[in-house]
Parts: C-alpha cells; sequence; structure tokens
C-alpha cells in the first residue's frame, strides 16, 4: 500500500512539474510570437511614478522599477542595467509610468536646478518685493502678469522705474517652467498674497531692491500697475506738482 502511494505522489508531483515546464514553454512561446521571435533583453521600466529628487537608491529599495524583457531594438542605448549606476542619483524630473530607465533621467544632486530656478530665464535674477493691497493693486496680481513699477521720488513726483515687468511669482505660486504646460495654480481660485516675485537683469533687481527700501530718495516705497494683456511699453510720464492735473482735463482712458 505505502508503495503505491508513493509511486501515485511521484506521478502528481511529475505532472505538475510537466504542466509547469509546458505553461512556461507556452508563455515563453507566446511572448515570442508577439515580439516575432525578436531577441529579448533585459532593462529597466517604471511600475510607479518617480517623482523628481528621488534617489536611485529610493528607487531600487521601493519598487518603483521591475526588469523585464523587451525586445532588444527597443532598449534604448542608455538604458540601466544596473541600478547601481544610479543609486546616489536623483531623479532629475517626475518620471512617468511605462517608461525604461535610462541614465539620463537621473543626474548628480548639486546639477538639479530648483523649480524656482528652472523659471528664470537665462541671464536674469528673481527678486520679491513686499506691497499691501493699495500697492499691488488688490491682490489681482497672478503669476505671468507683467506690471509696471512706480515711484515716489522725494514725495514730490510719481514716475515710472519700469514698465512690462514679468512676474514670476505671487507668494509661493510660480508660472510654469519653460517647457511645461498647464497652470502655475492647483487651482483655479487666484492667489491673493503681499510677496511678488519678478523675473528681471541684476541692475534692475538691484534699483527694484534700492526703491522698495525706501532709498535713493524715493519715499512711499513703490507702487504696481497691472498691464492689460498685449501692451506695449510707452513713454514713461514724471507727474510732479506743476503737471498734477491735466491742463485740459479729460477721462483718464
Amino acid at each position: 500500500m505505502t508503495s503505491k502511494r508513493t509511486v501515485v505522489v511521484a506521478v502528481a508531483v511529475a505532472v505538475g512539474v510537466l504542466a509547469s515546464v509546458l505553461s512556461y514553454v507556452f508563455l515563453n512561446n507566446a511572448q515570442q510570437n508577439a515580439y516575432h521571435n525578436a531577441k529579448l533583453v533585459p532593462a529597466y521600466v517604471i511600475t510607479k511614478t518617480i517623482p523628481r529628487t528621488l534617489t536611485g537608491s529610493e528607487v531600487a529599495n521601493g519598487g518603483y522599477v521591475a526588469q523585464k524583457k523587451i525586445p532588444a531594438e527597443f532598449r534604448p542605448t542608455s538604458a540601466v542595467t544596473n541600478l547601481s549606476a544610479i543609486r546616489n542619483q536623483e531623479a532629475g524630473a517626475n518620471l512617468p509610468v511605462g517608461e525604461v530607465v535610462v541614465s539620463g533621467m537621473f543626474q548628480s544632486p548639486d546639477t538639479i536646478a530648483s523649480v524656482a530656478a528652472e523659471t528664470v530665464p537665462q541671464g536674469d535674477v528673481a527678486i520679491s518685493v513686499s506691497v499691501d493691497q493699495v500697492h499691488g493693486v488688490a491682490g489681482l496680481i497672478q503669476p505671468g502678469d507683467k506690471v509696471d513699477i512706480l515711484i515716489d521720488l522725494d514725495g514730490n513726483q510719481e514716475t515710472y522705474l519700469y514698465q512690462a515687468v514679468p512676474v514670476l511669482a505671487v507668494g509661493t505660486t510660480l508660472v510654469p517652467a519653460p517647457g511645461t504646460t498647464g497652470s502655475a495654480q492647483s487651482s483655479g481660485t487666484p492667489q491673493a498674497s503681499n510677496v511678488i516675485t519678478f523675473a528681471v537683469p541684476p541692475a534692475a533687481a538691484a534699483r527694484i531692491a534700492l526703491a522698495n527700501s525706501d532709498g535713493g530718495g524715493v519715499t512711499g516705497g513703490i507702487y504696481l500697475a497691472l498691464e492689460a494683456s498685449g501692451n506695449q511699453p510707452t513713454a514713461a510720464t514724471t507727474i510732479t506738482g506743476s503737471n498734477l492735473i491735466p491742463a485740459t482735463p479729460t477721462a483718464a482712458g
């Protein structure tokens, strides 16, 4: 009786192994047919979105990628074949699911610019000013707008310092980085803030900083005037006590 039972168990195991082998052969043949018998090579494929600045070590240990077989002709020449190569690097951008991991996706941490730095045009710098609602167009200014900066000199003349100055951010809400789409805001509700950040050349930043600190003969800080879309800069006008009232009063528009 014992020997018959052993034979039955052995046969069952053999049948299970055979079924497993046949299943593997079937699936492998099906995959080969699907790829038209192409040569398959290993590659790491992103299985869940990799956030910007996530380290290669965290990617490897957090299940963000899986090694899969893909046709050799579809594997990029820069494909990462050993995760240790990116272990001490960071993702340079948010990486979507389904992408093959390539070396260009990861960079040394000290070469990755901040999101804010990426939005500043080459040659410009970012500078912030603090304004109240009266000086800041009642909080209506939004990232991507352009404003005119007016200053009061010695309390007796108002003039334009700069026109059509691009607004880089309002509070911590930035304009989209170059090459991206969509709104800088997380919702359709305008964000009111008393801190406005501009993108300007360095010399302009120095002048704005001095004017905003009531230095250089400027009194009362600065006023911002919101530009209409498509407006072109015009000849700057300085208003003093002598020309405050027009010779012939007309509508302001």
